[in-house]
């Protein structure tokens, strides 16, 4: 039964907090920008607190940027062509960092968090049909009922009271995730629980080669794989009678052309990697809560638009294409805080970007950050403005200027 008009009130305004009413405004939440380049140490001091801080205002104006530091030669590329040429056009040229690689292979092997190259081009082949739109949307029913019972939860709860959204949401992804992962096996909810913590837990340390955390990462690793070994085999065996959920999609995905899929020490890494990156639509869903919340005329047409569309009902697939603004306002957070923030490449051979010789050995960045606040790109980008996702506007905009999920 969908919830009525009332008990959804009920929920709304148990999201709202004094805290997010006094800071309504159409300009969202950010660190401050330094005016100037920061220098090595202090760089490094602010990166312990936020990578982010680090941007200084010259980067938000200029197509690229170069800095030198004592490690050598680093370019910042915000232009569209710049970042094709770099993620794209030329990426076999720009691997990872090795620090990076290291970093994320250590948690999830060969999946496609860390591969590069062909093995990455191979998995995602396989990958690509089990995670297809389509495919995912055969699971909206299980999004709407687990959503539908939160809902439920929070209009329960007594006027005033303080929720924990990260906690809040986290749960609910884990349940959905869990249930589209591996249905009817609840043992993998605290798995993928844990796993989606992972991104959250990196820290400096880590990328300086400091072995501690990723030591503790790897025992804590150790103690997922027999489930997920044994989940794995369940869905190997020729008469298994289970739900084809997306563990046995990614365990009998087949490649055409070699004829082949993947093995199961390949499976796992996917496994554990797309348990890590879970935890990205859950810092979607806690900003945009956050934005709706500061921004109630948004949030008012929003409601507009779901009670046309759904007239009180609960959505099904076929609504998804009608929910115009819905998807304005996804894509408008996505811009302001995207999922992968930073990319760092290292450049094999000499190479030039933007009219700018890129020397072998320089590390070459695209920060999503940036490329989504750039003032030659966006207008007044540090505004909240869902309207700039309206389709006239998607067209006259380089698809290189709007990188959330870096290009795909």
């Amino acid at each position: 039964m969908p919830l009525s008009a009332s008990e959804i009130s009920a929920a709304r305004q148990s999201f709202d907090s004094p805290a997010i009413a006094a800071d309504a405004t159409a300009y969202p939440a950010m660190p401050r920008r330094p005016q100037r380049p920061l220098s090595t140490p202090q760089l490094l001091r602010v990166a312990l607190s936020s990578t982010l801080a680090a941007f200084d205002e010259e980067l938000f104006d200029e197509p690229i940027v170069e800095r030198r530091f004592v490690w050598g030669r680093f370019f910042m590329v915000s232009d569209p062509d710049g970042i094709r040429r770099v993620m794209q056009d030329n990426v076999d040229n720009y691997p990872r960092i090795d620090v990076l690689h290291r970093v994320f292979a250590f948690t999830a092997g060969t999946g496609m968090l860390a591969a590069e190259g062909e093995v990455w081009r191979r998995h995602r082949r396989l990958l690509n049909p089990a995670l297809d739109h389509r495919t995912v949307l055969a699971d909206l029913p299980v999004f709407v009922e687990l959503s539908e019972a939160l809902a439920g939860h929070l209009a329960r709860l007594p006027a005033g009271e303080d929720i924990d959204i990260g906690q809040t949401f986290a749960h609910l992804i884990t349940a959905m995730t869990g249930r589209v992962f591996a249905a009817g096996d609840r043992d993998i909810d605290p798995v993928l629980y844990r796993l989606g913590q992972y991104p959250g837990k990196y820290r400096l340390r880590d990328f300086l080669g400091f072995t501690g955390g990723r030591r503790d990462r790897h025992n804590e690793i150790a103690e997922f794989l027999p489930l997920i070994d044994r989940l794995i085999a369940a869905r190997r065996e020729p008469d298994y009678a289970g739900p084809r959920d997306l563990l046995w999609r990614i365990a009998n995905a087949r490649d055409r052309e070699a004829d082949a899929g993947l093995d199961d020490a390949e499976i796992r890494d996917e496994v554990l990697t797309l348990g890590a990156t879970a935890a990205t639509p859950l810092r979607v869903f806690a900003w945009l809560w956050y934005l709706l919340a500061s921004h109630p005329a948004v949030e008012a047409r929003l409601h507009t638009e779901l009670d046309r569309v759904l007239g009180g009902r609960l959505p099904i697939a076929e609504d998804l294409p009608r929910l115009v603004y819905l998807r304005q306002i996804v894509d408008e957070t996505l811009r302001l805080y995207p999922p992968a923030p930073t990319m760092l490449r290292s450049a094999i051979a000499d190479d030039v970007v933007c009219g700018r010789k890129i020397p072998k050995r320089a590390i070459v960045g695209v920060f999503p950050w940036v490329v989504h606040r750039h003032r030659r790109l966006w207008h007044d980008p540090d505004r909240f403005d869902p309207g700039r996702f309206a389709p006239d506007q998607i067209a006259a905009r380089s698809r290189y200027a709007y990188l959330p999920f870096a290009i795909g």
